[in-house]
């Protein structure tokens, strides 16, 4: 017993190569995933690697030889992803479950081969053992250092002392305010942008919420290119350009958007209205959860509905299917939302601000027109390939759902609803990693489609720009006095998302600009 206690001391090395993979993840993406994403993966890939250690060791019953079989297999397993990537750039145009096959086979023979080798040694291997503990503490000095050195130079960005104090409800008795349904509808392109780039005719979709009082501007933008910039502007009322000043023009550290949108101002206001504040879960990190809601809601699976696991799953050996492995949720996830949606006015007395970010028309392509199920051609889970088929097919499928809902609340509802269907960015057809005017202004070009109480035209139409939308509400139905802003859009790109054009002139009076700012 003294000699395997002794043998343990310099064999912990399964628990870092563990441990590894998060760390180093975490360390390459910290302007995407946040700190405390990494405590349920590391504690499940340690208890797994504990668990393969102590199946070997029955076994072979050897803690040593054990040990490098366990840490060979975990890096291995992790490391599978990225080589893949570097050799499917260098040989492959397109990547299928064959390319995967030969390469799988290749890994698990190289784990297979030193295994025997290892268990087949006459050596003690105590030395190699060493090295390798050696080896996994020393690639983990160097990421953690990253993350510290990080997380020191954060600092609260939202200060609450100067937080705005919102009129609140003077009177208990008053009239019943009307619910409201903020729906981001991802990377939903207007009808023109549909027509020309995708040849799909989205007039009966228009022509069906005109029947329902919706209010269809001619012609809106976003203003901001990607997602987590302009839900940050919408949510808080207002342009979030000094975030260049906080964090850097070359920086791409999410924190304190995604901070924004956690304590957002639009939530604080309807909750002093005495709104009962629900977000639908969409999966997607900054909008998962969002701490400002009373409810969260279809965030049932957190193991698949963490940003975190599935890009470890990504870069692991389960890189061929792990599309498969995270469809079932996401399918349930979007099942759940659209019938929250409908279904949450009748669930309580108060009025109800609900918002849901959903990942829709947005790839993967999982989705007939009529809600039949596909299996995504492309194995990834990010971004948007230029399948038309795939993605009109889900816009479609986003149409019917969205008609779904729409006629439900509208019909069940005591109150006249706010309705708001809004994307927070287009699509990406005419990207050819190049930044032109036309990829410009397709990717800004967006919806807003908005129910208002009594059809409440001249308050829209006197400020048609997503920036003063729930300006405008908070005035007209909340009880607040926001003065109404300029209309400014601004583009840039991931690699410097807080380095801006000013691309209003161009997007409003058709001027040129100069791309060469991005190329």
């Amino acid at each position: 017993m003294k000699q395997e206690i002794k043998q343990l001391t310099f064999s912990f090395h399964p628990i870092l190569f563990a441990i590894f993979p998060v760390i180093s993840l975490l360390s390459e993406n910290m302007h995407l995933l946040l700190p405390s994403e990494i405590f349920f993966p590391i504690s499940l890939f340690v208890v797994v690697s504990i668990c393969i250690w102590a199946i070997l060791y029955l076994i072979f019953k050897n803690i040593v030889k054990t040990s490098l079989i366990t840490s060979l297999s975990f890096f291995l397993f992790f490391a599978y992803g990225h080589f893949a990537s570097i050799v499917y750039d260098l040989f492959f145009q397109e990547t299928t479950f064959k390319e995967h096959l030969i390469l799988l086979s290749i890994f698990l023979g190289i784990i297979i081969v030193i295994s025997r080798f290892i268990v087949k040694s006459k050596h003690s291997l105590h030395n190699a053992s060493l090295i390798t503990t050696i080896i996994g503490i020393s690639i983990l000095l160097f990421p953690i250092l990253m993350i510290a050195t990080y997380s020191s130079e954060q600092t609260s960005f939202i200060d609450d002392e100067n937080t705005p104090i919102f009129s609140s409800m003077e009177n208990s008795n008053e009239i019943q305010k009307p619910d409201i349904y903020l729906i981001v509808l991802d990377s939903y392109p207007d009808e023109k942008i549909l027509n020309n780039l995708f040849d799909f005719d989205n007039s009966e979709f228009i022509s069906f919420l005109s029947s329902k009082n919706f209010i269809i501007p001619e012609k809106t933008f976003s203003h901001y290119h990607t997602s987590f910039l302009t839900i940050t502007s919408l949510l808080n009322l207002d342009y979030i350009n000094h975030l260049t000043v906080d964090v850097g023009e070359n920086s791409k550290n999410r924190f304190q958007a995604y901070k924004m949108i956690d304590q957002n101002k639009i939530m604080k206001i309807t909750k002093s209205q005495g709104y009962v504040n629900i977000n639908i879960d969409s999966g997607w990190e900054a909008t998962r959860y969002i701490s400002s809601a009373d409810l969260n809601l279809c965030g049932k699976n957190q193991f698949l509905n963490s940003q975190t696991i599935v890009m470890m799953i990504k870069n692991s050996m389960l890189n061929p299917v792990y599309v498969k492995i995270f469809e079932s949720d996401y399918r349930n996830r979007i099942t759940c939302s659209f019938n929250s949606i409908s279904t949450i006015q009748n669930e309580t007395k108060q009025p109800v601000f609900v918002f849901a970010h959903i990942f829709l028309p947005h790839g993967p392509y999982y989705w007939g027109p009529n809600g039949e199920y596909n299996i995504p051609t492309k194995a990834t889970l990010e971004g948007f390939h230029k399948d038309k088929t795939g993605f009109t097919d889900q816009l479609q499928f986003t149409n019917k759902k969205v008609k779904e809902f729409v006629t439900k609340i509208l019909d069940e509802s005591e109150t006249p609803p706010i309705i708001i269907l809004f994307s927070d960015h287009g699509t990406m057809l005419t990207y050819d990693d190049h930044i032109s005017e036309d990829f410009i202004f397709e990717r800004m070009s967006n919806i807003m489609y908005v129910h208002l109480p009594e059809n409440n035209l001249e308050s829209l139409n006197n400020n048609p720009s997503s920036i003063n939308l729930l300006r405008m509400i908070s005035n007209n139905y909340l009880n607040q006095e926001f003065l109404y802003l300029e209309d400014k859009y601004y583009f840039s790109d991931d690699k410097k998302p807080y380095r801006w054009l000013d691309v209003t002139d161009f997007l409003l009076k058709n001027e040129k600009i100069d791309t060469n700012f991005f190329n």
